[in-house]
């Protein structure tokens, strides 16, 4: 029996798992501390990681240091993301295969991440060494599994074709399937997910008074931060609830009159819009109710919840 470890190298966050186990969750942030002294506090979910003689801090930790490299800023497929991001998911020795998520297939990027993976590889995660051996990656496109897996679990109506939308950090993914499987149409739309959204409010008249008067820069990758824990509040001062609402909702309905505009021809026959990913959570108060609307209960899992049922 092979063995198999699932990823999904997203612009927020990253989710891994070994087939079998609970996902893995961790921010896709990443700071190298191979010359200081600023890996301390080792912690499960923001781990130190020596790789490839650097020593990283991943995660929420990589954010409070100076200059932290984020995915949703640099590019998820970028090697320097997907090797120490997969492979800080393992926590044990591994010897197998990858299924790994990706938004739209593209085989120069596919090939990057194969020549990346596929190797010996040894890393010390919390100062803890592993040895891996990747003998093959698997590519799967991310909201697809996620409608044919709602389909198989019954949380679909089977009698109309599904839209579904994956809002993440910085992509938004949307496809087209009717119940038996058929893409009609998909897209994957870079930089109008949770980005988007953290540029519109630090571009906002408040946030730009709060930087005029305090001359203070506000970063994309925190205030996604502020967004995603419900603070409502960029570190400890700025507090921009007041305007929120009013840009979530500018935003989202955006969102979605660009992508029913560009599948307006395959939406007569739909009767589910299924919303994933982690920006999903940002509209449920505003969709539950809403008859034809389905978010799942960890919409940011979907993904990778399908594909470990698989």
């Amino acid at each position: 029996m092979i063995n198999i470890y699932f990823a999904d190298i997203g612009n927020f966050t990253s989710i891994t798992a070994l087939k079998g186990e609970k996902p893995r969750v961790m921010r896709s942030v990443f700071q190298d501390v191979t010359y200081t002294s600023a890996r301390d506090l080792d912690t499960d979910d923001s781990p130190s990681v020596k790789l490839d003689n650097k020593v990283l801090v991943l995660g929420e930790r990589a954010t409070k240091q100076k200059n932290p490299q984020t995915a949703a800023e640099r590019g998820k497929q970028l090697p320097e993301f997907v090797k120490p991001f997969t492979l800080a998911g393992l926590r044990q020795d591994f010897e197998g295969n990858v299924r790994f998520l990706v938004p739209e297939r593209n085989h120069w990027e596919e090939d990057a991440i194969r020549q990346t993976l596929i190797a010996e590889h040894q890393v010390t995660v919390n100062g803890r060494t592993y040895k891996h051996r990747i003998k093959n990656v698997e590519f799967y496109l991310e909201t697809d599994v996620a409608v044919v897996n709602g389909y198989k679990k019954s949380l679909l109506d089977m009698e109309g074709d599904t839209l579904g939308i994956d809002i993440g950090g910085g992509t938004t993914n949307y496809v087209v399937m009717t119940p038996g499987g058929e893409i009609l149409t998909r897209r994957s739309i870079p930089k109008v997910g949770g980005v988007s959204l953290a540029n519109d409010i630090i571009n906002s008249d408040l946030m730009q008074s709060y930087a005029k008067r305090d001359n203070v820069a506000f970063k994309v990758a925190k205030m996604m931060d502020s967004i995603a824990d419900g603070s409502l509040t960029y570190g400890r001062k700025y507090d921009f609830s007041s305007v929120f609402p009013g840009l979530l909702e500018n935003w989202f309905n955006g969102l979605m009159d660009s992508i029913t505009t560009a599948a307006n021809d395959y939406l007569a026959d739909v009767t589910n819009i299924m919303l994933i990913g982690g920006c999903a959570n940002l509209v449920r108060h505003k969709l539950s109710a809403k008859p034809g609307f389905y978010i799942p209960v960890d919409p940011h899992l979907s993904n990778i919840t399908a594909l470990l049922a698989m």
